[in-house]
């Protein structure tokens, strides 16, 4: 729940990047939460990954796939790309009756 509210909130920043998780194992590479490209004051296109935690850091194997993953796509979609890692609190179970 945590993570969905926290995409709709950097997806309004600009345009939503949909990246398959089989296209990135197949690469060997990190999954991502979040992505989506955003204009820069330069008007050219930065991709913006966030990776969205309930603890503080990723661990450093993770990161590592991570930042291959911003490499990669990068590279095939040739703009600019930014990593960030946003701590979020997991949202409590919804109550039932």
């Amino acid at each position: 729940m945590a993570e969905a509210q926290v995409s709709r909130e950097f997806h309004q920043k600009g345009v939503p990047a949909l990246v398959s998780s089989l296209v990135l194992r197949a690469q060997n590479l990190g999954q991502i939460d979040i992505a989506y490209l955003e204009r820069t004051a330069k008007k050219t296109w930065v991709l913006k990954i966030i990776e969205t935690k309930s603890s503080i850091y990723p661990a450093r194997s993770q990161l590592f796939r991570l930042l291959k993953t911003q490499d990669y796509l990068s590279r095939v979609l040739d703009v600019e790309s930014k990593l960030e890692v946003k701590f979020c609190q997991k949202a409590d179970p919804p109550l039932t009756f």
